[in-house]
């Protein structure tokens, strides 16, 4: 109502309700269409209306005005790969940036007048691909985590096939990521898949605390492998419990959101919460379900490795 009666009426006030992740870096619609100037100018307002249509898209303009509508105001022309380029940009209100993008990107190459003239091209603008790239490097990030992980269990349990039994907690893992998203309705963004990149060493730790039990009662106490698995299951349940818990008490205020300011990190608090306790109570189960079919071909690796070990060590001289 004030800025209604500072700018002279509702005709010249638009207000939107832009949401938090938009506006911490996460945001901002952008998108170019590159073209013959005047093939740009034709389809530029049903450009602007057509994203202005989509749900969480709002206040859309271009950096071209229009000589009838334009009220003398002046345009800023763009070449992208040496084509004038018309830019877009508009608020976001929806924490679902990257599909809202997507759709609009979508719904500009679905008009007729788009797909019918081959010298116009539509792509995400600079913001846009800033936020595509980002996913992309994390979903990186995540590839050389794992494979540093799979080395340091190779390394540290020499084995080539019970860290196997390890890494696989990381497959169960992403399912309480999932129901806890789907239940607080929240996006997977950026925050999100950076809570899944530290989800997985929370979950490693885990499983390493249970096989590492088991190897030592088979191999230091003679334990069958049905009871080692069971000892080691009752033994380390406690200290399991206790990492798990304490990591969700510490990440439950951050997941809640307390303040305007954690809203955009609750992802994170809730993707990290959600897969602790999926990989606590499924990692119990599937890790020494994976250990106990893993055994006889570390059992037959490690005869063979054996052999080959004592072919190789020379024979004393006879006189």
């Amino acid at each position: 109502a004030n800025a209604e009666r500072i700018f002279g009426g509702a005709e010249h006030v638009t207000v939107t309700a832009g949401s938090l992740s938009t506006g911490g870096g996460f945001g901002g619609l952008s998108l170019v269409v590159s073209g013959p100037a005047e093939d740009l100018a034709k389809v530029n307002s049903l450009i602007i209306e057509t994203m202005n249509s989509i749900d969480g898209i709002a206040n859309v303009t271009s950096n071209f005005v229009d000589p009838v509508n334009g009220n003398g105001a002046s345009s800023t022309f763009i070449r992208v790969n040496q084509e004038t380029a018309f830019s877009y940009s508009g608020d976001l209100e929806t924490q679902d940036t990257i599909g809202v993008q997507t759709k609009a990107v979508e719904a500009v190459k679905a008009l007729p007048e788009i797909q019918n003239n081959p010298n116009i091209s539509v792509s995400r603008g600079f913001q846009s691909e800033l936020q595509t790239q980002g996913f992309v490097s994390l979903f990186a990030a995540m590839g050389i985590a794992i494979m540093i992980m799979v080395v340091l269990l190779i390394l540290s349990v020499q084995s080539f096939t019970y860290w196997l039994a390890i890494i696989f907690a990381i497959v169960v893992a992403p399912v309480g990521a999932a129901i806890g998203l789907t239940l607080a309705d929240r996006v997977l963004g950026i925050p999100a898949l950076t809570g899944m990149l530290m989800l997985f060493g929370l979950v490693i730790s885990n499983a390493v605390v249970l096989i590492d039990r088991v190897r030592a009662n088979l191999t230091e106490r003679n334990m069958p492998l049905k009871e080692a698995l069971v000892e080691a299951g009752g033994r380390r349940l406690r200290p399991i419990l206790m990492t798990s818990l304490t990591t969700i008490i510490g990440l439950t205020p951050l997941a809640v959101g307390l303040s305007d300011g954690a809203i955009i990190a609750a992802e994170l608090g809730i993707v990290v919460i959600g897969g602790v306790i999926s990989s606590t109570l499924l990692t119990l189960i599937v890790t020494p379900v994976m250990f106990s079919l893993l055994h006889p071909l570390h059992k037959i690796l490690s005869i063979r490795r054996g052999n080959a070990g004592s072919k190789a060590v020379p024979q004393p001289a006879g006189d």
